[in-house]
């Protein structure tokens, strides 16, 4: 896992240097992939989602996203198509400036000739300065580990690229589950 050789750092403790430096690190990794290992892909999709959300390169979402994107979610609000991914990451990340993604685990194997990936993250966040659906101030706040997010992707090769051409995720409910006791 690549988050054993990053600090772990939220990016609103590093300075510019270190921010430029793990960036240029995840870079590194999306150039040199070659497609042809399973851990390959795991790294690749782990840089994504470190550039996306702890980079706030919200945009990078169109490099692998297939257009025709099907997200099922827990609790029924999925997602259809890459523009809708990025509408999604850009509310949640104005809800939650501060979010920070520890990766806990993530794994990938062949799937025939494509492949497929499970991850596991930790979110945290204060949401203060947040704009949320009940406007700024009014935001769920994570504790350490409680926001438990998992997801799985199928890497399907679409029209001469490599894609996510589906994904399911769900959350814990910890946060929640405080907030309405």
């Amino acid at each position: 896992m690549l988050a054993n050789i990053t600090e772990n750092k939220k990016i609103t403790e590093m300075t510019v240097d270190e921010i430029m430096a793990e960036r240029a690190l995840y870079e590194e990794v999306i150039r040199n992939c070659t497609y042809k290992e399973p851990q390959e892909i795991a790294d690749l999709f782990e840089a994504y989602t470190m550039l996306i959300w702890k980079h706030k390169q919200v945009g990078r979402v169109y490099d692998f996203y297939f257009d025709g994107l099907k997200e099922e979610r827990d609790g029924g609000a999925n997602l259809e198509g890459s523009d809708h991914v990025v509408w999604d990451t850009l509310r949640t990340l104005a809800q939650f400036p501060d979010l920070n993604v520890e990766f806990v685990d993530i794994h990938c194997v062949r799937d025939g000739d494509n492949y497929r990936f499970g991850q596991v993250v930790y979110n945290t966040a204060c949401g203060k300065g947040g704009v949320g659906p009940n406007g700024p101030g009014k935001d769920l706040s994570f504790e350490p580990y409680e926001d438990l997010e998992m997801c799985e992707c199928w890497i399907q090769f679409i029209d001469g690229k490599w894609r996510v051409g589906k994904e399911a995720s769900i959350r814990s409910n910890d946060a929640y589950r405080r907030l309405l006791e």
